[in-house]
């Protein structure tokens, strides 16, 4: 054996050993993925559609009812049925009702289709807008409403005739009688009037007007009070207290009855 083999022998023995000695390398940690950025997360949640019919709830609580009642030995509002039923229960000639509550009712998005001027150039029921719009078009102080049915549309006008709600804008304010008889209004129930309004839960109370009370509705309440003189109101959240306000008002004699403008054409088409 030469002495080339028997280096080339040892270089070989002396290699392995130096990796037999040569120290491990040091454990890697786990690979995590990287976080998600937050751009990135917001356009993911989007990307998922939405469900197509989604139910939502209010927390919102109806106020109670409000009750009227009358006997012959007492009379008045309450919203405990208990006072409004010992009161009346049994009781020859007397009776008692709910007064409509303060629940909201939303505004109609049905098209309108007839039309009622109460108060411009002209009065009436019109079956198409241009005809309305020619009487109330650049006329201060002017009243329409617009309703789905003919039928709606002259409810609401007769009814506001009888009280002498209606009139054309340039009539001369005169000492006029009105058809009905005008008790004290409290507006306690749905009339053609303020039945087709939206209610925002005010209610709105007429000191001096054509017909001074407590009324349900903004409708009523111009048509009471647009071209009267001297005439005075006020808008207030719940009938108690608008029931209170025109009670002291009357006490105080602060309440009056004013002549209505009393010229009105009628036109029905």
């Amino acid at each position: 054996m030469s002495n080339n083999d028997d280096e080339n022998k040892l270089s070989s023995l002396l290699a392995a050993l130096d990796l037999m000695n040569e120290p491990s390398p040091p454990p890697t940690a786990p690979r995590t993925p990287s976080p998600t950025p937050l751009n990135a997360a917001i356009v993911q949640r989007h990307t998922f559609p939405a469900p197509r019919n989604r139910i939502y709830t209010s927390n919102a609580v109806a106020p109670p009812p409000l009750y009227r009642f009358e006997s012959p030995a007492r009379s008045g509002y309450t919203t405990e049925w208990s006072i409004a039923g010992a009161a009346t229960q049994g009781v020859p000639n007397a009776h008692v009702h709910a007064v409509m509550g303060g629940g909201r009712r939303k505004k109609s998005r049905t098209k309108k289709a007839v039309y009622a001027v109460f108060v411009g150039r002209n009065t009436g029921v019109f079956l198409t807008w241009h005809e309305a719009e020619q009487l109330v078009k650049g006329v201060s102080g002017c009243i329409f409403r617009g309703y789905t049915t003919r039928h709606e549309a002259e409810a609401a006008y007769t009814y506001a005739v009888e009280r002498s709600w209606v009139h054309n804008c340039y009539a001369t304010v005169v000492a006029a009688i009105p058809t009905l008889p005008q008790p004290v209004q409290v507006a306690d129930g749905v009339n053609p009037l303020n039945g087709t309004e939206e209610f925002d839960g005010k209610w709105y109370v007429v000191y001096c007007g054509i017909t001074p009370g407590v009324y349900r509705s903004h409708l009523e309440c111009q048509l009471n009070t647009v071209g009267v003189r001297g005439m005075l109101h006020e808008s207030v959240e719940g009938i108690s207290v608008a029931l209170s306000k025109y009670e002291a008002a009357r006490a105080r004699g602060d309440t009056k009855a004013a002549p209505p403008p009393a010229y009105h054409t009628d036109v029905f088409v």
